[in-house]
């Protein structure tokens, strides 16, 4: 089964209480699990690679490529849907490891997983049609270029989940619930409600939440540098493209005590919200939707001992997300919300990531917890979209008692 979010749908706020997390997967630019790959963030390590694009170095007088943050040792030769499956499998694998998860509990546990909404793709294609003057030409192309895109999310909705499962020895019941979600990184906060809603109808035990990306894959990266969003000698403002899957174990809190689950972390508030304009409107990003978001999460936190000292935000570089995340700090000092965070980039050290940046964060949020470097008894992820959605929720330290604050 596949979902879309659409922008009626992707708005609200919810509370994560009583979820808990319990597993985590993630496999990067810098390391294949979860524990490499956190603590080489930490350090402030970096893993460069060459990209199949070459652009003009002004300074050498000679062509250069594109440097991004890929995972040659697990993607090379796989390109598509390969690529993706290739990247998820290794991600799950490092969440059952770290779990513990195995087949008998599978009946009851649910697979969410994000995908790329293709946005990128279709501003890229919608540019490149206004070129032509015949109106009844570009209406077709771009109706056929849709009608690909949604044939492509088909495929990948088929496909992914139950391969990824397949490559590490594993399999849902037919009725299990699995869907694959399409969008940005702030659509992962609705998938985050979503499962939680999910966990206390009882509709599952635990569920699988996470995403996969690839920004350095040719088609994906050609359009990223020809809409001036990738960094190069000659554009010091932009992205480095990475890849990345990330996964997290989801589990009612009562449940996971009883059973002696690995608990590191819960969930907090979340909200998701959307602005009236994206990335290539020209509008002014004054901030107001992600003020919505992060401005209820942090009023739902209602006990002022487990304020966040920590935020995760998803600032890539671009002059558009550090405007509106800019405007944001202000609207908060403004209704005197907490403004003044620390600021954890995940981008910084895994590249631009897209759908994987959500659960990403949760990854580094939680081995912040675990290795006590995080230093806060929550931490605050906000998520910015190059499209309409501006999302947050909060993460709870359950290493820490209440009140205390982690050395």
């Amino acid at each position: 089964m596949s979902h879309r979010v659409s922008p009626q749908a992707a708005s609200g706020s919810w509370q994560g209480q009583g979820i808990s997390i319990t597993g985590l997967g993630l496999v990067s630019a810098l390391a294949g699990d979860v524990v490499t790959s956190c603590a080489a963030a930490r350090a402030g390590l970096s893993q460069w690679a060459e990209l199949d694009v070459l652009v003009s170095d002004e300074d050498a007088l000679e062509s250069v490529p594109l440097k991004g943050k890929s995972i040659p040792w697990l993607t090379d030769g796989f390109e598509g849907i390969g690529r993706l499956i290739q990247l998820g499998q290794a991600a799950l694998a490092d969440l059952l490891e770290y779990c513990g998860l195995d087949a008998v509990a599978l009946p009851r546990t649910g697979f969410l997983v994000q995908l790329s909404g293709g946005d990128l793709l279709e501003t890229h294609v919608t540019r490149s049609l206004a070129a032509l003057t015949d109106a009844k030409l570009q209406g077709s192309v771009l109706a056929e270029f849709r009608d690909e895109q949604a044939r492509a999310r088909a495929l990948l909705s088929r496909r992914v989940i139950p391969e990824t499962l397949q490559l590490n020895g594993l399999s849902l019941p037919a009725h299990a619930i699995q869907q694959c979600v399409f969008g940005g990184p702030a659509t992962f906060v609705q998938m985050l409600a979503h499962a939680s809603e999910l966990l206390r109808t009882r509709q599952l035990d635990r569920c699988i939440v996470g995403g996969i990306d690839s920004y350095v894959e040719l088609d994906v990266l050609m359009c990223a540098y020809e809409l001036g969003l990738v960094r190069t000698p000659r554009q010091p403002v932009g992205f480095f493209p990475g890849e990345a899957a990330a996964f997290v174990l989801l589990e009612r809190t009562e449940e996971a005590r009883a059973r002696g689950g690995r608990i590191e972390a819960a969930l907090g508030a979340m909200a998701l919200h959307r602005e009236s304009f994206h990335r290539f409107s020209g509008a002014a990003r004054v901030g107001t939707a992600l003020f919505k978001s992060m401005s209820s999460c942090l009023e739902q936190s209602k006990d002022a001992t487990r304020q966040p000292d920590l935020a995760i935000v998803n600032l890539n570089g671009d002059e558009f997300r550090a405007r509106d995340f800019g405007t944001t700090l202000v609207r908060l000092a403004g209704v005197g919300l907490p403004s003044h965070f620390r600021q954890w980039y995940p981008v910084e050290q895994f590249g631009e990531v897209g759908a994987a940046t959500g659960a990403a964060s949760i990854c580094l949020g939680v081995r912040g917890f675990a290795r006590n470097y995080a230093r806060s008894p929550s931490i605050l992820v906000a998520l910015l979209d190059e499209q309409e959605a501006r999302g947050a929720f909060v993460l709870e330290n359950a290493h820490e008692p209440s009140g205390g604050r982690a050395p």
